[in-house]
């Protein structure tokens, strides 16, 4: 029985192989017939170089942020006696957020402004005097002396009980509370976040010579990776002057305000800017070889000249040429697999 399962199997073997060469030998005419139509000639699709001026198009990704963020801390100490706003509250400037004890300050604030006016009475009685020949120079400009640094302490003394009351310095949101009632402020803690949500900015980071293509005020679009596939709209607000570790410069965008664009979205902006570079734009997949050691192929009374090119950007799929071709050549983009330096092709363009 075994025996007959054997035969069986190789039976089946031979048959597998058989129907394999024969259609390696169907394959083999096809492709015959092929290059026998084009001549014996491979058979590619070419592009013709042109320099129309065309946009440079590309994208860079960046972190959605608040317009603005900020901890702040107390320029008063004391202990906390009221707090009047909490995590979610929207606060405008000038806004107060908390008390502080302020028993110390006023009772301060009342010495410092009596102080003041009695030596602000001084001063006028020593002027009398040193007029009418009672005191001399040096005793009046001592109690102007007094006076100044009088009215300095009493300045100081007013600002810390003005300040007792502890504002928003910016409008925004609460996004954060780090102080409770009945606690004692002290000097550099932090008191709250204020986040500024009114507007959105995306910062992105691209190269030198896409950089020197934008300007502020240019218009842009942006989607996120929320899978919506919403299309929103911005402008650019900035662009660095120094570049990050990775030679990059940073590009502010300020977006336009949208129910559907918050803090925190992993945004993809799509950059639109004119041509102001004498590079050539050709599609990528003409391109062989590494970025280093690129070559094109140049399609010249119908041979292939394979061409060394100097690579710029890449524009969404097109790539620039920087040196190697000329405006008018005619390069191929399809059927690359088979080409070779020198070798004859048979252009089919669709």
């Amino acid at each position: 029985m075994k025996r007959i399962i054997w035969i069986a199997i190789a039976a089946l073997a031979v048959i597998g192989m058989v129907l394999l060469l024969a259609g390696n030998k169907r394959k083999a005419k096809e492709q015959s017939v092929s290059a026998m139509n084009a001549g014996g000639s491979e058979v590619v699709a070419t592009y013709k170089v042109t320099n129309d001026g065309s946009e440079r198009t590309f994208y860079s990704n960046g972190l959605a942020q608040a317009n603005s963020e900020l901890n702040f801390v107390s320029e008063v100490t004391g202990r906390v006696v009221a707090v009047y706003a909490d995590r979610g509250t929207k606060v405008g400037k000038g806004t107060p957020l908390l008390k502080i004890d302020s028993e110390l300050l006023e009772a301060d604030y009342k010495a410092a402004l009596a102080a003041y006016e009695s030596l602000k009475k001084d001063e006028e009685r020593f002027t009398r005097s040193f007029q009418a020949g009672g005191v001399t120079s040096q005793q009046l400009d001592n109690i102007r002396t007094q006076l100044i640094a009088s009215e300095s302490r009493l300045a100081v003394s007013k600002w810390k009980l003005d300040n007792a009351v502890v504002k928003a310095p910016i409008a925004g949101t609460i996004n954060s509370r780090f102080v409770e009632t009945g606690a004692l402020i002290a000097p550099n803690v932090p008191l709250f976040e204020i986040v500024d949500d009114s507007r959105i900015k995306v910062i992105c980071n691209v190269s030198g010579s896409k950089a020197r293509l934008l300007s502020a005020g240019m218009k842009v679009s942006a989607t996120a990776d929320d899978g919506s596939g919403k299309v929103f709209t911005g402008t650019v607000r900035s662009i660095g002057v120094k570049t990050d570790r990775g030679l990059n410069y940073p590009v502010e965008v300020i977006m336009d305000k949208d129910v559907d664009l918050h803090a925190g979205m992993y945004m993809k902006v799509n950059f639109v800017a004119e041509s102001g570079k004498a590079g050539l734009l050709v599609p990528r997949k003409a391109v062989v070889g590494s970025v280093l050691a690129a070559n094109v192929y140049v399609v010249k009374d119908g041979k292939a000249e394979r061409r060394e090119v100097r690579l710029g950007d890449m524009f969404s799929d097109r790539i620039e040429i920087l040196s190697g071709l000329q405006e008018g050549e005619e390069i191929v983009v399809a059927g690359l697999m088979n080409v070779s330096d020198g070798c004859s092709v048979n252009v089919v363009n669709k």
